[in-house]
């Protein structure tokens, strides 16, 4: 690649924004630590050259036509957060995690990468070492099919666990309530395998983009099956994607019970916030309102929501 495509990308990555967000992290008094971490934001670039969309994925499909790093922080930073993990577009973007690399090399320390995997692609634990060895320490699988047997041993999904075990790299599962007892399988065969379950596993997210809308469900035996897995010490979950969950209106006061219930299983050390941008910002949701839910609204101690909002994301993902 040449050295003016390099510039250019590095032009993109490091825009006015960043100028912003020391600003109003600094009014925060965070900036030395730079402040809360967003565990988990969906982040792409408009720019079709260098990050060009998947095979068979079109543009008129992709809204927005892109959601940068400054972008993000334009509205992140003001609400005192500083750090990001990034995760893959895959609906659009396939497995590629070049945007979310290059992010990783021009923000060292700011942003750490949660790329996609298939894991069930061929060569999916030489692509697991391929972006490791490029800085991403944590990958994200798709395991939205309706669960129906324990997963034969010999499956690939174990060969990734095995090796992330193996690398000491973060497994992050996007996954309905019925796969928790596979889950709960995988983890009590793979004990050293850091895993993070992504927006509470979607317990509430019946009736999600019904018209009129429907609200969800939040099962109590789907919230036990959740607090079971806390039995494993390196499991952890994401306490995100509140426009998507139960009620899906702010002040999402109905979360609370759920969240109080999973801070009993698993200590706060083991749960973190993130937004799930920008799916969050939605008309009628909004950025401020997912984070003042554990920042403003949630009743623990202050050193509880240290955990929740910056040191359990710290030292899963930028450790």
């Amino acid at each position: 690649m040449s050295k003016s495509s390099n510039l250019g990308r590095r032009t993109i990555l490091q825009s006015g924004a960043a100028l912003a967000t020391t600003a109003s992290l600094a009014r925060t008094g965070a900036a030395a630590d730079f402040g809360y971490v967003d565990a988990h934001s969906h982040l792409w670039s408009t720019d079709r050259k260098h990050y060009p969309l998947a095979p068979g994925a079109k543009e008129e499909n992709v809204q927005p036509k892109g959601f940068d790093i400054g972008t993000f922080f334009s509205v992140a930073g003001s609400e005192g957060v500083g750090r990001v993990v990034a995760v893959g577009h895959t609906l659009h973007f396939g497995t590629d995690a070049t945007y979310l690399i290059d992010l990783l090399k021009a923000r060292p320390g700011q942003v750490a990468v949660q790329a996609y995997l298939d894991h069930e692609a061929p060569g999916v634990t030489d692509r697991m070492l391929q972006l490791k060895a490029q800085g991403a320490k944590a990958f994200r699988i798709n395991v939205l099919t309706p669960w129906k047997d324990y997963l034969p041993e010999r499956h690939p999904l174990m060969q990734v666990y095995q090796t992330a075990a193996m690398n000491r790299l973060v497994i992050c599962l996007l996954t309905n309530p019925d796969w928790l007892p596979q889950l709960d399988r995988l983890s009590e065969m793979f004990p050293a395998t850091t895993v993070v379950i992504d927006h509470f596993a979607r317990i509430g997210v019946d009736g999600f983009g019904q018209t009129p809308p429907v609200p969800g469900t939040i099962k109590p035996d789907d919230v036990a099956n959740l607090a079971r897995l806390a039995r494993h010490p390196l499991t952890h979950v994401k306490l995100s994607a509140y426009y998507a969950l139960g009620r899906r209106t702010p002040p999402y006061d109905d979360m609370l019970p759920v969240i109080h219930e999973l801070i009993g299983a698993y200590g706060p050390e083991r749960l973190m916030w993130g937004s799930d941008s920008p799916y969050q910002w939605a008309e009628g949701q909004g950025y401020r309102a997912s984070i003042s839910l554990i920042r403003d609204r949630l009743d623990v101690t202050v050193a509880d929501r240290e955990w929740l909002l910056r040191k359990t994301a710290e030292r899963v993902y930028f450790s």
